[in-house]
């Protein structure tokens, strides 16, 4: 495992060769990037990869055969090589393995890009197919950021804004991390449209929500301050932070995925989990995000 910094004027970030991660984003020396405090995760801002969430009792099937595959993926603990790198760029990469195939039987390149920007971070996904067979894969991220100028004692703690003039609906996790589809629900948002951050928000763990609408989720200080904004195409937006267990936990994850969890008591083939996407044969995709620090 290596470490490589990126700078480009007052920005500079880290990201280790381990699981491609994204282990520190700082502006003019201030620290955004949740620092792993095991007391309350120790994850920074894990890869989502070749599943985001969980499948239900944790196997899944495909081709008339059952495979176990872990919540959230392998990727995120294999080793990338570095492909390119420059002052304010890098791009890191694995492919399937002997040891991937057996849970995952799709041979395949994955790509992971950072591109440091002067107030932003993108990051950009290249999936590839390596067989003969479509594939079925999901990714996704998982950056948790610092609360603004956090105060446990404040009942309310910061805001979360949504880039969207459409109800919010999500879905809760309600039984071995898998999400409840047949009670959708809407986020109630205050008067200026925003939802508020408290102790007590995610005492339903996480937000699985539906983000086809959605193109920006902006987190505020306790002020309604925009701090930093996560800008990203994809179907699935969950937000989550262990206040549950933790009430003074001081950071609160923004997870865009380009896929999502199963529903609870989920049965059917791999092609039909919700928000699945395919590649055929020797077929790529490009999936992105981007970081913006006001």
């Amino acid at each position: 495992m290596s470490y490589i910094e990126l700078k480009n004027g007052s920005m500079a970030a880290r990201i280790t060769t381990l699981g491609a991660e994204l282990v520190s984003l700082k502006k003019n020396g201030r620290e955004y990037l949740w620092q792993a405090d095991p007391k309350y995760w120790n994850g920074r801002s894990p890869l989502l990869f070749p599943n985001c969430g969980s499948f239900w009792n944790g196997v899944y099937r495909y081709n008339g055969q059952t495979y176990s595959l872990q919540k959230h993926g392998f990727a995120r603990q294999m080793e990338f090589s570095v492909v390119n790198q420059s002052e304010t760029e890098v791009t890191l990469g694995i492919r399937s393995t002997d040891e991937t195939l057996k849970s995952y039987p799709f041979p395949f390149f994955l790509f992971v890009t950072y591109r440091l920007g002067e107030s932003d971070l993108k990051v950009e996904w290249f999936v590839r197919n390596e067989g003969d067979n479509e594939m079925f894969y999901a990714i996704g991220a998982h950056p948790a950021f610092y609360l603004p100028d956090f105060d446990p004692a404040q009942p309310v703690r910061g805001y979360f804004s949504f880039a969207t003039n459409k109800p919010v609906e999500y879905l809760i996790p309600t039984e071995k991390g898998c999400v409840d589809d047949l009670h959708p629900q809407t986020l109630q948002l205050d008067d200026q449209g925003m939802m508020p951050i408290t102790a007590s928000t995610f005492d339903i763990d996480t937000y699985v929500i539906e983000s086809a609408d959605i193109s920006r989720c902006t987190l505020l200080s306790a002020e309604r301050v925009p701090f930093l904004a996560v800008d990203f195409h994809m179907p699935v937006l969950s937000l989550w932070s262990p206040t549950a267990q933790h009430p003074d936990c001081p950071f609160v994850a923004i997870e865009p995925w380009n896929g999502s969890c199963d529903t609870v008591g989920f049965t059917g083939e791999l092609s039909e989990r919700r928000h699945i996407n395919s590649l055929a044969p020797g077929a790529h995709a490009l999936t992105a995000y981007t970081i913006t620090i006001f």
